[in-house]
């Protein structure tokens, strides 16, 4: 699709541990249509993917990452003797895939929600190393320790909001959200450990954090299915992957439509200013 020069799209990456892995389907499918964000937002686990898709990653390093880095895995969620588990091998990976030390330095400018944990807001970070700033939006509370960044102690982005879209706003024409939470409910006989208790509580509050940016999005794509797995099985990458770019191709004529109709009003508008 091509774009008019000044007209912007923002995306907005949902956080949802294992399921984040969808956005990769979702932006194999944008921008095999040529839709490609002038400006990315990120948390959580959508923090990984955002990161990785403004630092130039192809849909292939994204799978080869995710496949390689485990480090959400449930089998990893164990609470040490002394203390918190660290998130420097993210950090590590993270460096190693992405070829810009800061977030300003980014081909594409790219936001990373994070909760401050000493003010108790969420916070949209620009600046600073990457992925410094993608660890501390994804240090869930009580598994990982909490990131200091610019100087503040942050936890997982999703805690106080999971895909801000307002900070797009005024910046872009059109904003699509990727929301991958999928609050399905379930019957009661599903809750029967503690795996099942925190994934199933996690989910309920990740998708009231979600929702509320629906109405500053243009568009939200939601993929469907992956609810019926674990929320934090990241051995079924592929499935999820497949799922993101399914719904995406399901949704893009909607979102075509969209497009066409903001750069439409934006030309009328801009023909009637003096």
């Amino acid at each position: 699709m091509n774009l008019p020069p000044d007209f912007k799209i923002g995306l907005t990456l949902s956080g949802g541990a294992s399921y984040g892995i969808a956005h990769v389907g979702v932006v194999k499918a944008l921008r095999e249509y040529g839709i490609e964000p002038h400006i990315l937002y990120g948390t959580s686990a959508g923090a990984i993917v955002a990161a990785l898709y403004a630092g130039g990653a192809s849909i292939r390093d994204m799978r080869r990452f995710i496949k390689e880095n485990n480090i959400l895995s449930m089998r990893r969620l164990r609470l040490p003797k002394l203390g918190f588990i660290p998130l420097t091998y993210l950090e590590n990976r993270l460096t190693d895939y992405i070829p810009f030390e800061n977030l300003e330095d980014l081909p594409r400018r790219t936001m990373i929600g994070a909760t401050n944990l000493e003010t108790g807001q969420h916070e949209s970070v620009e600046s600073g190393p990457v992925s410094k700033a993608v660890a501390a939006s994804c240090a869930i509370p009580v598994f990982f320790r909490p990131i200091e960044h610019n100087g503040s102690l942050f936890v997982d982005g999703g805690v106080s909001n999971n895909m801000p879209a307002f900070p797009l706003r005024g910046q872009c024409d059109f904003i699509i959200g990727s929301d991958v939470v999928e609050a399905k409910q379930v019957d009661r006989k599903y809750i029967n450990g503690f795996k099942r208790l925190l994934e199933r509580t996690l989910t309920i509050s990740l998708a009231n954090r979600t929702v509320i940016n629906y109405k500053d999005c243009d568009f939200v794509i939601r993929p469907k299915g992956m609810y019926q797995y674990a929320k934090f099985d990241f051995s079924r990458s592929d499935e999820f992957i497949e799922y993101g770019y399914h719904q995406a191709l399901i949704d893009l004529p909607k979102i075509l439509e969209g497009i066409r109709k903001k750069i439409k009003e934006k030309k009328e508008k801009s023909s009637v200013m003096p």
